[in-house]
């Protein structure tokens, strides 16, 4: 009997982009290396961040190709904010047509005043669109020890209006258990509902389609504007003599 996931997946394309986004130091390398189910990205303890591009990395996982892109630490120390624009719309290249997801890489037990403001950066950087597509991925699941990620999540106002302000899902990895596959396997579900099955994606906005948008407009309004100006003034007359 096929499983619920399974079910899910079945008439759908075997692609799944993921893009890893979040501040420095926060386990966005591994978590990488756990959803591939490898050691993929490099992870090594270091005094400075390891990522400074983009990255994209690819495996079979579960029975499906999966994508993912590592990215630099938001508000980097070694970056600009022009240099980080630019490597997050790398990171959607990489990631052609588009995402289905950005998982918002948050530390257990460290949600900065800085962090709080990630979701909005993300959108300074990209297009408030973003949010839709957004979901969030706790790392140093092993500290929950007892305690229950929603039980943690409700406990937490701020945590609270984050998750309001983007797809409202969220999920919790250990990345010390890379072994433990159905983390993985759950995740994978949290995201098929957020891209509803992998029908949606993040598509930036093509400033060559803005542009011939733009030129059409102007065309139609140098052809039309007596009309434009008669249809103005008849619903001026309208407005000051029928009430």
């Amino acid at each position: 009997m096929m499983s619920k996931y399974h079910q899910l997946r079945s008439d759908l394309s075997s692609d799944l982009r993921v893009v890893l986004v979040g501040q420095e130091r926060v386990g966005k390398s591994s978590a990488g290396n756990t959803i591939l189910g490898k050691k993929q990205f490099d992870c090594r303890f270091s005094s400075r961040p390891l990522t400074l591009i983009s990255e994209k990395r690819e495996e079979d996982v579960q029975g499906h190709r999966v994508s993912v892109v590592d990215t630099p630490g938001l508000f980097s120390s070694q970056l600009s904010e022009e240099e980080m624009k630019a490597e997050l719309e790398k990171a959607v290249d990489l990631s052609s047509p588009g995402p289905h997801i950005f998982l918002l890489t948050i530390q257990l037990g460290r949600f900065t005043e800085q962090e709080q403001g990630d979701l909005e950066t993300l959108q300074k950087l990209l297009s408030p669109d973003v949010s839709k597509h957004t979901m969030v991925l706790f790392t140093y699941g092993d500290r929950l020890e007892n305690t229950n990620i929603d039980q943690f999540v409700r406990d937490d106002k701020n945590l609270k209006k984050l998750l309001d302000k983007c797809s409202g899902k969220y999920h919790v990895f250990n990345n010390r258990e890379m072994e433990n596959r159905d983390q993985v396997k759950e995740l994978f579900e949290k995201i098929d509902s957020v891209s509803e099955g992998g029908r949606l994606f993040y598509q930036k906005r093509s400033s060559q389609s803005l542009s011939l948008i733009l030129r059409v407009y102007r065309m139609i309004y140098q052809r039309f504007h007596w009309l434009f100006n008669i249809i103005f003034c008849v619903f001026r007359w309208f407005e000051e003599h029928i009430e």
